[in-house]
């Protein structure tokens, strides 16, 4: 069984984390985006310099996540992603990372190229990871 990454929108981390939950139920080793409790881009911890090392770190960390899967998956509900999924998205591609997406399109042409094929449903990503 491989390892997936999950790249997402902090608007849909409910649904990513059911998502993930049936993943990992299945017996996939799952690198979740660390969107439990969302940081929103307007808002400030302490400091500016505080905020931006905290968002720096919380980048890092995910990029780590795709370094070390095997499979990237873009949780791309009505076609939206966002900035930081473009991020991840070039990352993985850099890697090589084969990148899924729940949707063909991202909202941007430029993302939309990167995605190696569309899956709609755990069970088909279940059939690809064996």
């Amino acid at each position: 069984m491989k390892t997936i990454v999950i790249c997402g929108s902090k608007r849909f981390n409910k649904e990513i984390a059911e998502f993930c939950d049936q993943l990992e139920k299945a017996g996939v080793v799952v690198f979740r985006p660390n969107i439990n409790e969302p940081i929103f881009e307007n808002q400030e911890i302490g400091s500016k310099h505080a905020t931006r090392m905290i968002f720096k770190g919380l980048t890092l960390e995910h990029f780590d996540m795709i370094r070390k899967s095997d499979v990237c998956f873009v949780y791309n509900k009505d076609s939206y992603t966002g900035v930081s999924v473009s991020l991840e998205m070039g990352f993985a591609n850099a890697l090589g990372k084969p990148i899924y997406a729940l949707e063909t399109e991202t909202g941007d042409p430029c993302r939309d190229c990167l995605i190696d094929g569309v899956i709609s449903s755990v069970p088909e990503l279940l059939k690809k990871l064996v």
